[in-house]
């Protein structure tokens, strides 16, 4: 059902309650279902943006998602427990004095509303069911104690039932008949109740029995600042392939062209290569009717910085795009920062919202170790379990790459065995060598319209020799060619600028005096 729908669908069994109910007080009844709503949802890891719409139906109002938030916190208390309303008690007392079983009914119109709740984000959860149920058991439970009648018993009919189809369990049968609604055939109907008013005077209202022990004053708006709603900060989004117009002709040759053309990276090239192999083969079994094993696009690359890591899945989101694995092929790049909000609660909100701006693309987590360091990190686990989750609600449109040290990874990958059971596949970004070193200044030169002063090339190479021998556990390969250049430049930037006369090629050639003390600051 569409989030529409289910509103709909919300309010008309409201209004059914309500008619079962005499149209009792309507803030009554709107209370003590929000409460159970918020205990439902509070069953669920994941913040829905849609509850908001589910509280609206109950009152004339917006909520914030920090104000549900706090209820929510509320609501999943175990030491708070939710009541039998009063209204429901009032039901309860007259079935018992006239042998009906009008609170039955009641009964299970709450229990459908309430799976209706839990189903407006999309998801049933295995402990909103438990929920459901306690609230279902509490109901009934008041039922039996009183010796409320069990009503009319539905009947079974074993030849309705069928085996499990090609698409599921539930296969309807041909032969059933709609029956007519209840209610249908009612000349005269109670007035539908309208939400967030109530028709007791305020004597009556100071005299009624308050029906929960929850305490579900939402918090007050929070300001502008410290709104969840804001943009998540420590995200960077590329665009999706083919946006621009010089990209449209793209194609899976031209992407794995500009893949092969990076400095060194041979290993990581043949495994990308090897992995869009295996999936041409599985496309090609798959339109042929044959059986196809279970694929996995998610990624781990390990490797220090600035070894193309970045660059490279960038490269694959284009090229699972192209495949027509993803619908869009965009790459959203993140780190913990852009995961990771400052309350708990609000991390997972701030981590759906980068799975939302990844959706149809690729999730990429830099350093995603982070998320794990510390055992006793709840704010990191609840990011993790959120894109744990997302990765299997949106298998067909959304792609993670993790990214970070080769053994720190490794840890974060077996931290959890929900991670464990989706990376397996491993790309593994080496540190370049002397001579990848001296081509990827030469790159850099090449793009800011810069050379490279011939008798400096030989002193270079051997100085960028020794620094590969010499580096340290956490190298920074491109990032330390980078910042060669741009100390290189700005000695030479100062070199010329007293000078007068200054030609084409001095503006543009990098000598031994401008590289070498650059080199010696490193």
């Amino acid at each position: 059902m569409k989030k529409q729908e289910v509103i709909m669908a919300l309010n008309s069994l409201l209004d059914d309650i309500a008619l079962i109910t005499k149209n009792r007080c309507d803030d009554e009844i709107c209370s003590w279902l929000m409460a159970a709503s918020l205990r439902i949802w509070a069953g669920n890891k994941l913040f829905s943006e849609d509850y908001a719409g589910v509280l609206s139906v109950f009152r004339d109002q917006e909520f914030t998602a920090a104000q549900i938030i706090t209820a929510l916190d509320c609501a999943g208390d175990e030491a708070r427990e939710i009541n039998i309303p009063a209204f429901f008690q009032d039901i309860v007392a007259k079935d018992k004095e006239k042998q009906t079983s009008e609170s039955r009914t009641i009964a299970d119109s709450i229990g459908r509303f309430l799976v209706l709740v839990a189903l407006i984000n999309g998801d049933f959860t295995i402990e909103e069911a438990n929920r459901l149920r306690d609230v279902s058991d509490i109901l009934l439970g008041y039922c039996d104690y009183h010796g409320v009648v069990a009503g009319k018993r539905r009947e079974y009919h074993p030849e309705m039932v069928t085996p499990m189809s090609p698409t599921g369990y539930y296969q309807p049968s041909a032969d059933i008949k709609k029956k007519p609604a209840d209610h249908a055939d009612k000349t005269e109907r109670v007035k539908p109740i309208s939400r967030g008013s109530s028709p007791l005077s305020k004597t009556e209202e100071e005299e009624s029995v308050p029906t929960i022990t929850l305490n579900l004053n939402l918090a007050p708006e929070q300001p502008a600042d410290t709104a969840v709603s804001a943009p998540a900060s420590g995200v960077m989004i590329k665009k999706p392939a083919g946006e621009d117009a010089e990209d449209a002709d793209e194609t899976l040759e031209s992407v794995l062209e500009e893949l092969n053309g990076l400095v060194g990276l041979n290993k990581v090239k043949n495994d990308v290569q090897s992995l869009l192999n295996f999936i041409k083969i599985c496309q090609m079994r798959t339109r042929r009717g044959m059986k196809v094993p279970t694929i996995s696009y998610h990624l781990v690359f390990t490797g220090n910085p600035g070894t193309g890591k970045t660059t490279v899945a960038r490269m694959v989101a284009r090229l699972y795009y192209l495949m027509g694995i993803l619908p869009q092929g965009q790459l959203v790049e993140t780190d913990r920062s852009g995961l990771v909000a400052g309350y708990l609660g609000q991390t997972a909100i701030k981590t759906q919202k980068v799975i939302q701006e990844a959706l149809g693309g690729v999730l990429f987590i830099d350093e995603a170790y982070a998320l794990a360091n510390d055992k006793e990190d709840s704010y990191g686990k609840e990011a993790i379990e959120t894109i744990l989750k997302a990765m299997e609600d949106h298998r067909d449109e959304l792609v993670v790459i993790v990214a970070g040290y080769d053994e720190l990874m490794h840890k974060f990958i077996d931290s959890n065995p929900g991670l464990r059971s989706r990376f397996n596949k491993y790309f593994t970004f080496p540190d370049y060598d002397g001579n990848d070193l001296l081509l990827i200044l030469k790159r850099f030169c090449d793009t800011n319209g810069y050379t490279l002063a011939e008798d400096a090339i030989p002193h270079l190479q051997l100085k960028l020799n020794e620094i590969y021998e010499n580096r340290e556990e956490h190298f920074g390969n491109a990032r330390t060619v980078r910042n060669l250049f741009e100390h290189a430049i700005n000695r030479q930037a100062n070199r010329l600028v007293m000078d007068n006369d200054i030609t084409d090629q001095e503006l543009a050639e990098l000598t031994f005096d401008d590289i070498l003390p650059s080199m010696e600051v490193m």
